[in-house]
This record gives structure tokens, C-alpha cells and sequence, in this order.
């Protein structure tokens, strides 16, 4: 069994491995980064380190305005690095063999791993590696 956090971006589920989660933060302060670009919500002080909080939404194109008040924090073997979403919701446990691989259809879809249908709704699995990749890739191309 594995446990995932899940969250919604918009009205689309999604889920992230626990393994790849730090903490969720209620309500962290956050402050502006300057020269950043406009899916970065600021940074916030997590124990002490500075951490960027990326806006998901509205890096994937989601700018309905709606954000938990809470942030997600990525484990520190992937990225320094927190992101907003629509909604977090709740960990569950599921069964690795009801993942099933998810085929790359765009920009964003790079973004899922994988995906798996809990109680008829198919939750797409972040990929944290692919995202942090994405960033470096958006990043470059703004120099």
C-alpha cells in the first residue's frame, strides 16, 4: 500500500506520493520575490530555510483566483521548493497495481506520472520530478 496526499488544481484531481512530501503548512506568510515570474506566489520561511511557493494553478493555466490557504512542501531530495493548489483534501492509502501509466499528451500532462481511479474518479498522480524539470525548462526559457 502507498499513501497519497490528494489535492485538487481547478476541478481536476491530483495526488502526490507522501514519500515526496515534506510537510503542509497552514497559512505561511509569504513575501515577494522580485524578477519572478508570475506563477511564483512569493516565498515563505519553512524552520528557518526560504522556500519558493510556485502557484500550480496557475502555472498549469488554472486562474480562477481560488487557492487553499495551505502549501504543500516538496521533500528536500527533489526541490527547496512549496506550491499552492486549489483545494488539499486528504491522504489515502492505495494499491500500487491500481496505478496505471498515464501517455503524455501536452505540456502539462508531463506533469502526471501516473493515475488511478478511486471510488470512479481518476486521480492523476504528480510527477515532482517532471515538475521541478518543467521549472527548470520554463526558467531557461525566460533568459
Amino acid at each position: 500500500m502507498e499513501q497519497v496526499l490528494l489535492f485538487r488544481i481547478g476541478e481536476q484531481p491530483y495526488g502526490l506520493e507522501v514519500a515526496n512530501l515534506q510537510e503542509i503548512v497552514e497559512t505561511p506568510p509569504l513575501f515577494f520575490i522580485p524578477m519572478a515570474p508570475p506563477c511564483f506566489s512569493g516565498a515563505m520561511n519553512f524552520h528557518g530555510q526560504i522556500l519558493p511557493v510556485l502557484d500550480l494553478p496557475g502555472f498549469l493555466g488554472q486562474n480562477d483566483g481560488r487557492r487553499d490557504r495551505r502549501v504543500i512542501v516538496l521533500a528536500a531530495h527533489l526541490c527547496a521548493m512549496a506550491f499552492t493548489t486549489t483545494s488539499v483534501q486528504r491522504i489515502v492509502s492505495l494499491d500500487a497495481d491500481a496505478m496505471t501509466p498515464y501517455q503524455s499528451m501536452g505540456d502539462s500532462n508531463e506533469l502526471i506520472r501516473c493515475r488511478f481511479d478511486r471510488e470512479g474518479e481518476m486521480i492523476n498522480i504528480l510527477d515532482a520530478a517532471g515538475l521541478v524539470a518543467g521549472l527548470e525548462r520554463f526558467s531557461q526559457r525566460r533568459k
